[in-house]
């Protein structure tokens, strides 16, 4: 398909194809995980749980860290920070064996009774299944990366149903960027997987809510509880975080074979979660107890313990599961207590809706994508009144969050598997440099006032399209080449002034502004300069030559100086 607007090629046929193909990856995913989890608690039931939880987890995890370390290293973790690499043209593999080793390693941990998510089997999953059929499929390499993109966010769809959350994954985590082709590509990638996972099997990971609207509630004196909630959500990420590196390189210290961590990670989280009350044995179960408030407390203290330690044994090891549901778990544990909390104190206040806002807020701080946190808690609850304090908590606890530790966890795993993205033309160069930093400060600009008759010849002799034009120092437009075609054959160049032909109203960028937002604005708009104005006073120019220059060599490029014909005309000097 092309776009309205222009000629460009959409490959919306091929996103459908990738929808699919992740849809059914999903679906395969989880009725393996289902089959397998089912298994464990039926053989758990007929033997005794202290013997068969423990082997269950050791057999499950020596087989799923075998299948991963001899066939598919890659597929280790929850891939997510390999697909950001790659999605950052950084050299990495995804390919079709990965997404098989992921697909299988991930049904048998998952299944074990590893406490890990399968949001991270499907979006590499999903991106390694794009990758692919984006090299293979005609006309489709021009779009490559955002097909890898939305086979990612087809994957995020998949595992939780819920499309608005693939789609905003997408933009604001992997790509951030937002373009109409990379947004429709996205949009129809994510649409199609949902599809699919609805049409073959109903939603596993809705959190059903009906029954809870009555005891659902938000009011004036549930704010400081929800400020409360996004606070402490973000330290604890930031502690989450911290501890999900540590055991990763205690892992690493150990120097250990995949297979043998893996196996051990299993036996341990499985001797951890049979000496657990029974109802701690399924890890879905759990969690609805939690948000309906059908359990006490102190079993709630007990859950988030549990749910930290065991994710920080499974993931730690290197074993195939992603990191989403347990944030999610932990989260709906926080959020329990932060309710009880106010229940006790004040009388008032809903468990049910301070876990369901906590399992979002507490996401955020660990990935610090509020956006995201934002969009997937709220499809999975469908509850309009729960927005409005999901916004808030979300958001305070990105901020926490981003005080206590700079950058979210898959930005750190991604430094901790040697990915840096660090160097010349960086994000970060593009983030931390100002338009200050590389502006020209002596420019050429002229007064409204001044005669066009003075103001041709600099035009005949500098290769800057356009100059800035003012009015006591402040920036009132610009005049370009352009401009001059607005003169009509009857007008004289002696009485035409600089104001009745400039462009008024001048796209114009702060002296504090990031190149990233510069470099946009060139790209978007097509621009070769831009003027440089602090509170409507000129302080410069900046060309997009100086942009691309400083990203690269980090150096400042030296100012030009005005022409001979620019001094003769008038022309103001801006210091």
């Amino acid at each position: 398909m092309k776009l309205p607007d222009n000629d460009t090629y959409v490959p919306i046929l091929e996103s459908c194809i990738i929808g699919v193909a992740a849809g059914l990856s999903a679906v395969v995913l989880s009725a393996g995980v289902s089959w397998l989890g089912a298994l464990r608690i039926h053989l758990s039931s007929l033997a005794s749980h202290l013997y068969v939880l423990p082997s269950f987890g050791l057999i499950g995890g020596l087989v799923a860290g075998l299948l991963v370390e001899r066939v598919a290293p890659e597929a280790s973790g929850s891939g997510i920070p390999q697909v950001r690499a790659r999605l950052d043209r950084i050299t990495m593999p995804l390919n079709f064996r990965i997404a098989l080793v992921k697909l299988l390693g991930g049904t048998i941990a998952l299944g074990s009774g590893l406490f890990l998510g399968r949001e991270g089997p499907t979006v590499q999953l999903g991106a390694s299944v794009a990758a692919p059929l984006a090299r293979w499929l005609p006309r489709a390499s021009q779009h490559k990366r955002q097909l890898i993109a939305a086979g990612a966010g087809a994957g995020l769809t998949a595992a939780f149903n819920a499309p608005l959350a693939g789609v905003t994954f997408v933009l604001e985590e992997l790509l951030k960027e937002i373009k109409p082709s990379t947004i429709m590509i996205a949009v129809v990638a994510c649409s199609v997987a949902c599809f699919v996972v609805n049409v073959i099997s109903p939603p596993h990971l809705r959190v059903a809510v009906n029954r809870l609207e009555p005891s659902i509630s938000f009011g004036l004196v549930d704010v400081p509880f929800y400020l409360l909630l996004g606070v402490v959500a973000g330290l604890l990420s930031a502690v989450f975080n911290a501890g999900i590196l540590g055991a990763l390189n205690f892992n690493r210290l150990l120097r250990l074979p995949l297979t043998i961590r893996v196996g051990l990670a299993g036996l341990i989280s499985g001797a951890i979660i049979s000496v657990m009350p029974e109802a701690f044995h399924n890890y879905a179960g759990l969690r609805g107890l939690i948000i309906a408030g059908e359990t006490q407390f102190q079993l709630v203290i007990m859950a988030f313990l549990e749910f930290y330690l065991l994710t920080l044994i499974a993931y730690g090891s290197g074993a195939p599961g992603g990191l989403f549901a347990p944030s999610l778990a932990l989260g709906s544990a926080l959020g329990y207590l932060i309710g009880y909390l106010e229940q006790t104190l004040m009388g008032t206040g809903s468990t049910a809706a301070f876990a369901l806002v906590g399992m979002g807020a507490f996401f955020a701080g660990v990935a610090r994508t509020p956006l995201t946190a934002v969009v997937i808690t709220f499809e999975l609850t469908t509850n309009f009144t729960l927005l409005t304090p999901l916004m808030f908590a979300c958001v305070v606890s990105t901020a926490v969050g981003e005080l206590v530790s700079k950058g979210g966890l898959y930005e750190h795993l991604m430094r901790w598997n040697d990915i840096h993205l660090g160097g010349p033309g960086s994000s970060n160069n593009l983030r931390t440099m100002k338009a200050k930093d590389v502006m020209h400060g002596m420019v050429e600009a002229y007064d409204s006032k001044s005669l066009l008759k003075d103001v041709l010849p600099s035009f005949g002799a500098s290769s800057q399209r356009g100059f800035p034009v003012v009015e006591r120092g402040n920036l009132v437009g610009v005049v370009t080449q352009t401009d001059l075609t607005k003169l009509s054959e009857t007008e004289s160049f002696d009485s035409t002034t600089v104001a009745d032909i400039m462009t008024p109203h001048p796209v114009a960028v702060d002296p504090y502004d990031s190149l990233e937002e510069i470099l946009f604005l060139f790209s978007r708009h097509k621009f070769t300069w831009l003027p440089v104005a602090h509170h409507d006073k000129l302080k410069g120019i900046i060309l997009q030559s100086d942009v691309l220059n400083a990203l690269f060599t980090q150096e400042q490029i030296p100012v030009t100086s005005p022409s001979s014909a620019a001094e003769e005309s008038g022309a103001v000097k801006i210091e």
